[in-house]
Order: C-alpha cells, then sequence, then structure tokens
C-alpha cells in the first residue's frame, strides 16, 4: 500500500457504502478521534474490550471499531454457533429469520457434525433469501483469521471496491473459487450414513459429503432433477 491516506481513502469508501447516515457521520467523527490521538482512540472505545490487544493500524482499528459498533457479526474462522449469530445478524436489520426457507434448528445441529464448509453453506443460504429483499450479505477480512459480516441493499454492495489494497470480499463470487458444486440431498439416495438434508460437493463423477468423519462417496446422481437434490452452491 503506498501511503496512509490511501488506506483512510478505502475505508472511507467503504463505510459511505455500508453505513446508515448516522453510523457514517459517528465513523468520521471517530476517524478524525484516531486521527490525532490514535492511543486515546483505542483507549475510549476499546477500553475493556477483548478487540483491544488485537489493534495494532489504523484498518484494525475500524475493522474492530465496525465490529462493535455497528450490525455486524465478526465470525472467526473455525467457530460454532454461527447459526445462532447468522440469525442475530439478521434479527439486528429487522429480518425475522422464522420468514426464511431455512431449516435452522438442521443447521444448528449440523454443526457438530460437518466441516467449517457448513457455515458457507449457510452463508449461501441466507443470501439467496435475503435476495428476495433486495439486499446482500457479504464478509470483510483484512487479512485477520476472521472476517466480519454485512448485510447492505444490493445497490450499494454493487459500488463496494473490489480492488482495494486494505480488505477482501468475501461472498459467494469468492466462494465459487474456493467449492465445486455443492448440493442439498432431497431425498433418500440409499447411501449409509447419508440423510434428507445433508450436503454433497462435486468431485469429477462423484460426490462426496463434508462430514468432519466418516464420509462417503455417492455416483449416479440426476443433478437436474430436483426431487433428488437442489444445488446450493
Amino acid at each position: 500500500m503506498s501511503n496512509n491516506n490511501d488506506i483512510y481513502d478505502e475505508m472511507d469508501n467503504f463505510c459511505a457504502e455500508v453505513l446508515s447516515p448516522e453510523g457514517l457521520l459517528n465513523y468520521m467523527r471517530v476517524r478524525k478521534e484516531y486521527f490525532f490521538e490514535p492511543e486515546e482512540a483505542v483507549e475510549k472505545y476499546f477500553g475493556d474490550s477483548e478487540y483491544k490487544k488485537e489493534i495494532a493500524t489504523f484498518g484494525d482499528f475500524f475493522y474492530y471499531y465496525l465490529a462493535k459498533y455497528e450490525k455486524t457479526y465478526l465470525y472467526t474462522f473455525l467457530e460454532k454457533g454461527f447459526t445462532k449469530k447468522f440469525k442475530k445478524l439478521l434479527e439486528d436489520h429487522d429480518i425475522d429469520p422464522k420468514t426464511m426457507d431455512i431449516d435452522w434448528l438442521g443447521m444448528e445441529t449440523k454443526e457438530k457434525k460437518y466441516k467449517e464448509s457448513l457455515f458457507d453453506i449457510l452463508y449461501a443460504m441466507i443470501n439467496y433469501e435475503l435476495k428476495k429483499h433486495g439486499l446482500v450479505m457479504f464478509g470483510l477480512n483484512i487479512g485477520l483469521e476472521s472476517a466480519l459480516y454485512f448485510i447492505v441493499p444490493e445497490d450499494a454492495y454493487t459500488r463496494i471496491d473490489r480492488k482495494a489494497e486494505l480488505y477482501t470480499i468475501f461472498d459467494l463470487e469468492y466462494l465459487e473459487t474456493i467449492y465445486n458444486e455443492i448440493f442439498e440431498v432431497k431425498r433418500d439416495l440409499g447411501v449409509k450414513g447419508l440423510q434428507v438434508g445433508d450436503f454433497i460437493e462435486k468431485n469429477g463423477q462423484e460426490y462426496r459429503s463434508l462430514f468432519l468423519e466418516n464420509n462417503v462417496v455417492i455416483k449416479n446422481i440426476n443433478e437436474d432433477d430436483e426431487s433428488e437434490v437442489i444445488l446450493i452452491l
């Protein structure tokens, strides 16, 4: 990154798109405080917070500022309990999770059985439902072992700079570079250990479950038959 002004500009532009008018005014005020007295600003906004020890740069400061003071969800990689936290994020944005076509209890139960890919699967399912409301959820990563998730209108999301040096955007497009196609099983496929509602990832001509252990391999699936499987990601 060429200089500190670039960092300020990238964060300014990002916040202009994702924050409410009041939130943006607060951000600009706090930004000014940090610019003149960074140590005092850290103490003022993170005095007893667990985030305080993680803050070393301007980017760190505002990453954790947005995590603490805005309607966001800070996901630490590999953590459990993300189903409940996703639900809380939706509720913070006045969206009732019960109105979504998602088996929340089933997803919460699967957290004990599945690899970390379950987080991304649930993220994709929520985004599909949010699209019906003209909204998008995405994650912000600044190089730490976590991502900060936001919910914004689609038009604001499209204006976010994808070429910024300070951060990387975690969205559906990004996930498509990580995974092959992932399907949800909709009926009994006659495979021991695999149930309706489980998720499988395509791997060449085969499909593999995504459990922490005792995974199974499935062949001869008709991807076009939505009574058998449906594409999730």
